[in-house]
């Protein structure tokens, strides 16, 4: 992959301020010409950029219930070709859940992994717990959730990228 300059970390908190500007606006709102951003803006979306999405406003679209749910799993103690195959049947079953939004592995606080997703309601969440329980049984020793309420509870901040580009830039 190529090196990032500072033009492209420019770019790159513009689009996450707002992604569905055109590369003449960017260009005007960094000081650079047009070509540049269009040219930087394509090596940045074939190496840097996963995709482009809206951050929608969850609990006023039929969402409830957000969960972050801790996991330890058996993977730790498995090797080699068992191993990869432990995680390529946890990774399909986890890509067939449309609710899921983000599994990763880590370390902390007891834990070896963490899976965010989101739910309609308390029963949805209830039957994906159910599911994932049972069906990952032979991988997952033990979880515990931390649930959030979407349509009434208490946000101090709103989830966004745009936060990010307050950063020092590199």
């Amino acid at each position: 992959m190529k090196e990032l300059k500072p033009i492209d970390y420019k770019i790159l908190f513009e689009l996450m301020k707002d992604s569905h500007r055109s590369d003449r606006q960017l260009a005007k709102a960094l000081g650079v010409s047009q070509p540049t951003v269009t040219r930087r803006r394509a090596m940045l979306e074939e190496n840097y950029i996963e995709g482009y999405t809206v951050i929608p406003k969850f609990g006023q679209i039929g969402f409830e219930l957000l969960a972050i749910t801790f996991l330890n799993s058996k993977l730790k103690y498995e090797n080699g070709d068992d191993k990869s195959q432990s995680i390529q049947k946890m990774k399909e079953w986890y890509m067939k859940q449309t609710n899921v939004i983000l599994v990763l592995d880590g370390r902390g606080m007891g834990w070896d992994a963490v899976c965010i997703s989101l739910h309609e309601n308390f029963a949805s969440y209830a039957e994906f717990v159910r599911a994932h329980d049972s069906e990952l049984s032979e991988w997952i020793v033990e979880s515990q959730s931390f649930n959030a309420d979407l349509k009434g509870g208490l946000v101090i901040k709103p989830f966004h990228l745009k936060y990010l580009a307050a950063l020092k830039q590199l």
